[in-house]
C-alpha cells in the first residue's frame, strides 16, 4: 500500500537527517519519545486520488521534528537548524521514484513542547503525490 511506502520514504528521510523516527496519532507523542532528535509522523490523509488502475494519490503529512536544547541556547537557534533539517527530508522526499511532487510546503515553529521533556519542535506539514500502477 502506498501510505505504508510514504511512511518508509520518510522514515529513511529522518533517519538520514539523524532523527529517531516515530509515527501515530500526535496524542501519543508525550509517552512515546524517549530518544532526541526525534520525528513523529501523525498517520498520513489521502487529500486527492486520480485514476483507476494507475494514477496518482495526493497525501497531506504532518511531521513533528523536536530535539532537546543544549543548555541556554535560543529557541530561535534551534528552530533555524530544525527548519533546515525539515527542508532537507522534503528535498529528499522529492528525489524519489515514486514521488511526482512534494507541495505546500508550510513549517511552522511551536509555540509550546508537545511532551514533558521540554523540547524545541517544528511542524512540517506538505502534500506529498505518489504514482500508483494495479
Amino acid at each position: 500500500m502506498k501510505r505504508n511506502r510514504l511512511t518508509e520514504l520518510v522514515a529513511e528521510a529522518a533517519a538520514v537527517a539523524g532523527y529517531a523516527f516515530h509515527t501515530g496519532e500526535e496524542h501519543l507523542i508525550n509517552g512515546s519519545v524517549r530518544v532526541y532528535p526525534a520525528a513523529w509522523l501523525a498517520p498520513p490523509v489521502v487529500k486527492a486520488h486520480t485514476g483507476r488502475s494507475e494514477g496518482e494519490t495526493t497525501w497531506r503529512l504532518a511531521l513533528h521534528l523536536m530535539t532537546l536544547p543544549a543548555g541556554e541556547t535560543l529557541s530561535e537557534a534551534v528552530w533555524r537548524v530544525i527548519e533546515s533539517d525539515a527542508l532537507a527530508m522534503v528535498a529528499r522526499l522529492a528525489e524519489s521514484a515514486e514521488v511526482c511532487a512534494v507541495e505546500n510546503v508550510q513549517c511552522t515553529p511551536a509555540s509550546r513542547s508537545l511532551t514533558v521533556h521540554g523540547e524545541t519542535s517544528v511542524a512540517l506539514v506538505c502534500d506529498v503525490t505518489m504514482w500508483y500502477y494495479s
